[in-house]
């Protein structure tokens, strides 16, 4: 995988005045020599990837990928859409970068909300690339059956099976505790300086960071109903369409 993660190379686009603001959204990759260079390491590895989730919601990515890399394996994890928008509200608050409430903030037009929509985000992706090179994940079996689901990963990308990564550490989520302890601490987790050098930290150095940003959580308040109605209302006929794509039983989201 590459050290620094999120390059987000090919979700940059120059003729977009966002991408290219200083101000703008973070593109820490711009060429593809920058971006080969992520690999420069690589010997005799049968896969090599790295992630950027900014691919999925990228008008342009799928076309980008499918000219430099016609034979990628696409790796999608999605998780069930209200709980993620949740998930990422609660993100943002962290950040401080969301002071309105749940009822203000949640609108059709909030990207929260509308990254939800898994089918067509994902269609572009199955209209430009064959079936076989792409493996949809649900997060739900992941967080279940964590063994099961990389091993099928490990199938989908010809390497080989049976390896058991370091399954100690998760990532958590939640309300805070102490709002400026905790506010640090997620700065400190998004820093691009963090990225890159978390690879090459020792184990016990990365567990105890992840044991004080968790032991400031506590659970986040219930959704409020008429949210929730709101957006399970807004995604049924996505989670629809997005079950006849896949082929597979999305009850649980609905």
């Amino acid at each position: 995988m590459s050290p620094f993660k999120e390059p987000r190379f090919f979700a940059y686009d120059p003729a977009d005045p966002a991408h290219t603001s200083e101000n703008g959204l973070s593109f820490p990759i711009r060429t593809l020599a920058d971006y080969s260079a992520q690999f420069s390491e690589v010997t005799a590895e049968k896969a090599i990837g790295e992630a950027s989730p900014h691919y999925m919601i990228s008008p342009v990515a799928p076309a980008n990928i499918r000219q430099v890399i016609p034979d990628v394996r696409l790796i999608f994890s999605l998780r069930h859409p209200v709980k993620r928008a949740y998930s990422v509200y609660w993100h943002q608050v962290r950040l401080g970068n969301e002071p309105r409430s749940i009822e203000q903030a949640f609108t059709e037009q909030d990207h929260r909300v509308r990254n939800g929509r898994y089918y067509a985000l994902l269609l572009p992706w199955f209209d430009l690339f064959d079936a076989s090179q792409i493996k949809v994940i649900l997060f739900e079996d992941l967080i279940r059956e964590p063994l099961v689901v990389l091993d099928e990963l490990y199938r989908f990308l010809g390497v080989q099976t049976g390896f058991v990564p370091d399954l100690i550490i998760r990532n958590k989520g939640g309300a805070m505790k102490n709002e400026r302890l905790g506010r640090i601490l997620e700065k400190v987790k998004t820093h691009p300086i963090r990225q890159a050098l978390d690879p090459y930290l020792p184990s016990r150095l990365r567990t105890l960071a992840a044991d004080v940003r968790n032991n400031n959580f506590a659970d986040t308040p219930p959704m409020p109903q008429a949210v929730e109605k709101q957006l399970y209302d807004y995604y049924r006929e996505d989670i629809a369409q997005l079950e006849q794509l896949l082929q597979r039983d999305l009850s649980l989201w609905k």
